[in-house]
């Protein structure tokens, strides 16, 4: 005969369903588990290896300030803390971060579609062209304001989990349906950041600190 599963089951499929849809948001594009917390206060959340990742993320994010010669990426970019809380539906219970946030280029994004031409050619020829004088309304141009266009990003998440682990998250961010998609500079962000957060859990392995 068959029996319903126990609550400590169904809680474990819960967290575990939890956790994939935690992976596709943004999506997941790195996740790097960083071994216990240091244990300072197990039923709260002030752990001090988790205070050090956190600091250690920091300044590993400061290489994208500014020049970015020597980071690899041709994009230009923009480094803002992350005011992601932590979620128990996630099973985070402390979480700190930055966000490098992709930004416009001089190409591309800054030409106007042949609509937008067609506008502008039709508001100009409604100002001038005929010799003769247009009302003072109509030589007054009303400024256009345009939305900013998100141009994607990459979020470094460090979070300590309900289970009292420390991992490294690294999720796609600042997107929408017309954004694309800079999978080359994500990749470079990526790819400096494993190495970096391996060297680190390397680094306190063998120091034991």
């Amino acid at each position: 005969t068959g029996s319903l599963p126990s609550d400590a089951e169904l809680s474990m499929d819960t967290a575990a369903w939890n956790d994939k849809f935690l992976c596709l948001s943004g999506p997941e594009l790195l996740r790097v588990e960083a071994g216990r917390g240091a244990g300072d206060d197990d039923e709260g959340v002030l752990d001090s290896k988790f205070e050090q990742l956190r600091q250690y993320v920091k300044q590993w994010s400061m290489n994208y300030e500014g020049d970015r010669k020597g980071t690899g990426l041709t994009t230009p970019v923009l480094v803002r803390k992350s005011r992601r809380p932590p979620s128990e539906f996630d099973g985070v219970i402390a979480r700190s971060g930055v966000q490098i946030l992709f930004q416009t280029t001089n190409t591309g994004d800054r030409y106007k579609s042949a609509t937008e031409e067609r506008k502008d050619e039709s508001d100009r020829s409604a100002v001038g062209g005929t010799g003769a004088k247009k009302p003072a309304s109509a030589n007054k141009v009303k400024p256009i304001m345009i939305k900013a266009r998100k141009e994607g990003g990459v979020e470094v998440l460090v979070e300590k989990t309900t289970n009292g682990d420390i991992r490294i998250r690294a999720r796609r961010c600042n997107i929408d349906s017309k954004t694309t998609v800079k999978e080359m500079s994500e990749e470079v962000i990526v790819r400096s950041l494993k190495k970096a957060v391996e060297s680190w859990v390397k680094a306190r392995d063998v120091t034991g600190f």
